[in-house]
């Protein structure tokens, strides 16, 4: 919430109170006389259904005579406000220009969430790397200055990326480890929140119409993936669910962190029309005869601002383990390298699809004197890796130390469709995976990307799979 004085707050309500709306296109005001009209749309959940990780965008749709849009609309910004006291809106891009008659065009905005759609790759950062890290490069390489200097497990430690997501769901997952939601703030920069950082009474006297709905109270938070299990609270109220494809979700403390930010968290589901202050920011708490509601849905300026809330609250239903009729996201396949640094072991989660089942395999192998036999040609590989930790090699880098392996080693044919793994008498069979996922995932001397799968130490040892069509996370 936008903190005003006691003067605004004083007036924000009154019948006779008049509030003030400022366009700037371009840095320049338009006069008011120019603005027809001006609606705001921010909602945080969607299905009305209650979780964490909200990447909200808010939308505004203007309407302005036509003589006042400059050729080229470079920046825009909106504030409101009582007499002299100003509250910032928010600064917005042009998603959208449409022209109503000969006279007036309409202008359809969202704010800088939009700028965190494109593909994040992180292949450049010094992993291992703490979240914070993470957030602080995407929101360089996006143009957009991050508002926050803390969240919740910030300083978790991440070794994985994947360039087939984009900033936006990174943002998410981030967002949902840490208990709450994204959102632009009013100048323009990146926050993290929690639902209910701040609170203001509303008196039920200002509603036009209102509907109550359920209480909804928070008693447990559980993620579960089918291989893992966190969770904290019981079943007394109600379960917040976390997002079971979130990455950034590796331990119990987690869990734990985010239980103890929200456990008693209690909500009511609720519907009304009423003018409303515009320090209002969206997750906030609205006081109603003693009741919480989030705020969240639209308003309309009309000399002052009136809102129509939408704060339909549910609890979001679990996400079964095993899928009947996955997803094409579901259907690919996904391998997670999950790395204990100090054992030295990968431990791969594998999930594939078999006539329409999802199901989950453990295969762990140690990377210490590891076994493999291709085709007949069975290699050692004589402790592979000596240390994980900040040690990481370019694509470049290992291109060059495949260059120098000894000729004497034939490369082993492309599209190879079956590979057998032997560690210490384990055999591991991976067969016919399905494609789609990350294409490069790198530790010390295992590169494995769209040509297969390469092992090297210096000039000792190299293997090559091909067309694996898996899809591997480092974590």
């Amino acid at each position: 919430m936008y903190q005003t004085s006691e003067n605004y707050q004083s007036k924000v309500y009154q019948a006779s109170t008049r509030h003030l709306l400022e366009i700037y296109i371009n840095d320049t005001k338009i006069s008011s006389k120019y603005i027809l009209d001006c609606n705001l749309t921010n909602t945080l959940f969607s299905n009305d259904e209650f979780c964490l990780g909200g990447v909200t965008s808010q939308a505004v749709e203007l309407k302005l005579y036509k003589t006042a849009i400059p050729d080229t609309i470079q920046s825009i910004y909106i504030q409101t406000g009582i007499g002299e006291e100003t509250i910032p809106i928010g600064y917005f891009n042009i998603e959208e220009i449409s022209k109503e008659d000969d006279y007036t065009v309409t202008l359809k905005l969202l704010d800088n969430m939009i700028k965190f759609e494109q593909n994040y790759d992180g292949s450049h950062l010094n992993y291992p790397c703490t979240l914070m890290e993470v957030l602080q490069d995407i929101c360089s390489k996006a143009g957009v200055d991050l508002g926050v200097t803390s969240f919740l497990n910030m300083d978790n430690v991440v070794s994985v990326y994947d360039n087939t997501l984009s900033s936006r769901t990174y943002i998410s997952y981030i967002a949902e480890q840490a208990g709450g939601f994204a959102s632009i703030g009013r100048d323009g920069k990146l926050y993290i929140k929690t639902i209910g950082q701040d609170k203001a009474e509303l008196p039920l006297k200002y509603f036009q119409n209102f509907k109550w709905g359920e209480k909804f109270t928070l008693t447990r938070v559980k993620y579960e993936d089918g291989v893992q299990l966190f969770e904290k609270g019981n079943e007394l109220g109600n379960t917040l669910y976390i997002n079971q494809n979130n990455l950034y979700i590796t331990n119990q403390e987690q869990i734990d962190n985010i239980y103890e930010k929200l456990s008693g968290l209690e909500l009511y589901s609720f519907e009304g029309s009423s003018i409303i202050d515009p320090a209002l920011d969206i997750g906030d708490i609205i006081i109603v005869e003693g009741k919480y509601i989030i705020y969240q849905g639209s308003s309309h300026y009309i000399g002052k601002f009136k809102a129509d809330i939408s704060s339909k609250i549910q609890c979001k239903e679990k996400e079964e383990t095993m899928i009947r009729t996955p997803s094409q996201s579901v259907i690919n396949r996904r391998v997670q390298s999950q790395i204990d640094q100090e054992a030295q072991k990968i431990t791969l989660l594998t999930e594939k699809t078999e006539q329409a089942d999802l199901s989950i395999d453990t295969i762990s192998h140690s990377i210490a004197e590891l076994n493999e036999e291709i085709d007949g040609i069975t290699m050692t590989v004589g402790e592979t890796v000596s240390k994980l930790n900040n040690d990481y090699l370019t694509a470049e880098q290992i291109e060059a130390e495949n260059n120098t392996i000894k000729e004497g080693l034939d490369i082993i044919k492309q599209q190879q469709s079956k590979m057998e793994l032997t560690s210490e008498g384990l055999q591991v069979q991976i067969d016919s995976i399905w494609t789609e996922g990350v294409e490069n995932v790198k530790n010390t001397l295992v590169r494995i990307d769209q040509d297969g799968i390469k092992v090297s130490k210096g000039e000792e040892f190299s293997s090559l799979l091909n067309d694996t069509r898996s899809v591997f996370k480092i974590i």
